[in-house]
C-alpha cells in the first residue's frame, strides 16, 4: 500500500484558471463557462466526485447561480478557506455549497451568518 500525502488544502490556487488544468466546465446563465480541475474540485464535494468520476460529466450546469458566485466557490474548493462570503452573496454560496454537499463550506457559510447583523 503506497504511504499517505498530506497536501495542503491551498495547493492548487497556482492552477486556478489555468487551461491546462482546467478539465471541467462550470456552464453560466450567460453562456459563458468557468473552468476547474475537476480533481481538486471533487476532493471538496462527494457530488461532484461523483458527477466526473461515475458518470464522467465534464461541465455542469450552473445557471442558478451568479458568476460571483460560482467564482467564490470555486476559489472555496481550490484553497481550503471560505472566499468573499457577504451579504450579497450568502444566499447563492450556501445554496450552491448545499448543492454540491460542501460541508465544510455549508458550515462557514452559517458561521458568517452568525457574525453579521442581517
Amino acid at each position: 500500500m503506497a504511504p499517505k500525502v498530506q497536501v495542503p488544502m491551498d495547493f492548487g490556487m497556482k492552477y486556478l484558471g489555468s487551461p491546462s488544468h482546467g478539465n471541467l466546465k462550470f456552464c453560466l446563465s450567460d453562456g459563458e463557462a468557468i473552468t476547474a480541475n475537476s480533481v481538486i474540485v471533487s476532493f471538496n464535494s462527494p457530488v461532484i466526485d461523483k458527477l466526473t468520476t461515475e458518470l464522467l460529466q465534464t461541465s455542469l450546469d450552473v445557471q442558478d447561480f451568479s458568476r460571483e458566485v460560482v467564482q467564490n466557490f470555486i476559489e472555496s474548493c481550490y484553497s481550503g478557506e471560505p472566499q468573499k462570503i457577504s451579504k450579497d452573496n450568502f444566499g447563492g454560496m450556501n445554496k450552491m455549497s448545499t448543492v454540491f454537499e460542501v460541508s465544510w463550506l455549508v458550515d462557514k457559510c452559517f458561521e458568517f451568518l452568525d457574525s453579521v447583523d442581517l
